[in-house]
């Protein structure tokens, strides 16, 4: 029997699986073999984990990003229940939610009888018990440490503003565009991402004047690679679970700028600059000073790293285990 089974995305939401079995913890990544708990990484997994954990007699924990709070802030739930291993839901005539139909009545249906839910920051504990009704455990995760490191190379010249992250509203690549025109010449601009923005992001950089590459096709290591390469990486989002992508530049050794939101203060802290949404003065006053500021210390993310993640993974499965 395996000790976990895994139900993962992307290599990404695998990084702890790996280390755990370090540890002498078998892990499966994928097939129907009884496990002594199941666990899902995401809530595009969670219906997948729940069925296996039904077929298998194990409990499931759930683990859950983000809920977003424009998203669920309104809405009510479809009527869903279990038949077998099947989920049954009944669409709303009106009053349900706007935005993907029945995935936010289903995830809720499904942490509402896990064993355990987990979430990665406080913010997203406390929506998963405003919009689910939900007690979780907030279990922060962590970035790949293993690759993103500093390096020696030279920093782009002109200096580059850096935001990765996928190319919709809420991640405000738009902010990026509106400092870099403010600060004219002495900046360009990389927007690395993939998702429905990317056109219009383009059009907006031509209509401002600004240098601007927008990467819809970046390996892992071409992230990493501009991670370094970078002179300040600029996080705006509108609202995050964790907040990766400001990390990963801290790891780096690359100053960061980031929106105000509760994921960016909890987790990049006193290492990073701040400013408030939609405030383009204060954005520019950051940038300024992160361009002439030092770089961050990477020993700062010492409890973020895959290690400290799987040693907290762990201690939460061990009642599992």
């Amino acid at each position: 029997m395996n000790d976990i089974r895994w139900f993962a995305p992307n290599q990404y939401t695998r990084l702890v699986a790996a280390e755990l079995r370090k540890h002498g913890l078998v892990v499966a990544l994928e097939g129907s073999e009884p496990a002594r708990v199941a666990l899902s990484m995401s809530g595009t997994t969670a219906q997948s984990a729940w069925q296996y954990s039904r077929a298998c007699g194990c409990p499931l924990v759930l683990f859950i990003w983000d809920l977003p709070p424009a998203a669920t802030a309104s809405g009510s739930y479809d009527p869903v229940w279990a038949m077998g291993r099947s989920l049954i839901r009944i669409p709303r005539f009106r009053g349900g939610f706007a935005r993907r139909a029945g995935y936010y009545s289903k995830l809720r249906y499904i942490a509402r009888g896990a064993a355990e839910v987990w979430a990665p920051s406080s913010m997203t504990v406390e929506l998963l018990k405003a919009r689910f009704g939900v007690d979780s455990r907030q279990v922060p995760y962590c970035y790949d440490s293993a690759r993103f490191v500093p390096a020696t190379n030279p920093r782009d010249l002109p200096p580059t503003l850096l935001t990765v992250g996928r190319f919709k509203r809420h991640k405000n690549q738009e902010a990026t565009l509106r400092v870099a025109h403010r600060l004219g010449q002495d900046v360009q601009v990389r927007l690395i991402g993939i998702g429905p923005q990317a056109e219009p992001l383009e059009l907006m950089a031509r209509s401002l004047g600004v240098k601007c590459r927008v990467d819809i096709r970046a390996t892992d290591d071409a992230v990493v690679d501009a991670c370094r390469r970078a002179r300040v990486a600029v996080c705006p989002s509108r609202f995050e679970g964790f907040g990766l992508a400001p990390l990963e530049a801290i790891a780096c050794g690359t100053p960061v700028v980031a929106s105000d939101i509760p994921p960016h203060r909890e987790f990049v802290g006193t290492a990073g600059r701040f400013f408030h949404l939609d405030d383009d003065d204060g954005l520019e006053v950051a940038v300024r000073a992160a361009l002439n500021g030092n770089a961050p210390d990477p020993a700062g993310l010492a409890s973020l790293t895959i290690t400290a993640a799987a040693e907290r993974f762990r201690s939460g499965l061990r009642a599992f285990l």
